[in-house]
């Protein structure tokens, strides 16, 4: 039999969720093998199946590997400690690390909820199903959700996070969270999205800034300003925030905060006076002071100037001011 038609060739990238996807797709093969073979077609000899593995390892640097190894790897005893060696070789040191703090940093923001859904499904596969448990799957994807869609689902009476399976609360979430952008409650954003990367060797579309240091930290701190997009207050189209409620710059790649609601523009309806009135204007910081008349320095001071619809229409001040006045 040929290897092809069991199991698909691998090309690459060298990524863990690359090579993840790759080897589950191996096991997934012997299993329908064995399955649907007939009565008198062979058993897969552990040898057999590191071979068929191994002739479509087609990335260059596992192909080479595999080359330069082969003898080696074809006494190896189970299909487990073949994994083994192709984790050893190819994954990054920590893999696994990186891995599960992509999964567990992974929240909605203001992404669409089935973009969030399908980010926190890479990470998962990075780390490996049999790490996260179905039920830590479930919590996270809810509890990480955006915090309108989280009281949403948490108000249903009926609601269960133990009974419900994965798929189901995934439909259930996205049908509110539809439900909320529908009703004004809840906005999606087009800044990039506020996720880790599912793999150390994918690299960001936009450069990441270095992480504050304690010193950085107390200046902004000091000035009232955001540890996450590093503005302060005098920076043009501040608006008050920190860290988790920050609008974000799409400019330098940062996403909004955690809990960022965009705000809705209010419209200010605009109305036409319906009269004029002739009122004294007073102002408080100096601009109230009266003017000099050079071709009459006896002339007493004149109280506050009047705002009027015609200034060339004289009115004597007797008539709106006792004597006494200021």
């Amino acid at each position: 039999m040929s290897a092809s038609k069991l199991i698909s060739p691998f090309t690459g990238p060298l990524t863990p969720t690359a090579i993840e996807t790759f080897l589950g797709q191996c096991e997934d093969a012997f299993e329908i093998y064995a399955a649907t073979k007939a009565a008198t077609s062979p058993e897969l000899s552990v040898s057999t199946k590191i071979r068929m593995v191994g002739t479509q390892m087609q990335e260059p640097a596992m192909a080479a590997w595999w080359s330069a190894g082969r003898s080696d790897y074809l006494k190896l005893t189970s299909w487990k400690d073949f994994e083994k060696q192709i984790r050893s070789r190819f994954m990054p040191k920590g893999y696994k690390l990186m891995a599960l703090r992509t999964f567990f940093r992974c929240s909605q923001a203001g992404l669409p909820f089935l973009d969030y859904a399908a980010a926190l499904a890479d990470a998962r596969n990075a780390v490996g199903t049999s790490v996260i448990s179905v039920a830590i799957y479930k919590y996270q994807l809810l509890f990480h959700a955006h915090h309108m869609l989280i009281l949403r689902i948490m108000a249903m009476p009926d609601f269960d996070i133990d009974t419900i399976n994965f798929d189901n609360l995934v439909a259930l979430m996205a049908m509110q969270w539809d439900s909320l952008v529908a009703e004004g409650t809840a906005r999606m954003t087009t800044a990039a999205p506020r996720l880790s990367q599912a793999s150390p060797s994918v690299s960001a579309t936009q450069p990441r800034l270095p992480p504050l240091t304690d010193a950085e930290k107390e200046r902004l701190s000091a000035v009232g300003g955001c540890w996450r997009c590093r503005k302060v207050p005098k920076d043009t189209s501040w608006t008050p925030h920190v860290g988790r409620t920050c609008p974000g710059d799409a400019a330098q790649g940062i996403s909004p905060g955690r809990d960022y609601v965009p705000q809705p523009q209010v419209q200010v309806k605009r109305e036409p006076a319906g009269a004029v009135m002739l009122l004294p204007v007073r102002n408080d910081d100096g601009e109230d002071q009266p003017d000099l008349y050079p071709d009459d320095e006896d002339q007493p001071d004149l109280p506050p100037r009047f705002t009027a619809a015609f200034a060339n229409i004289h009115t004597s001040t007797d008539d709106y001011f006792d004597d006494d006045t200021d």
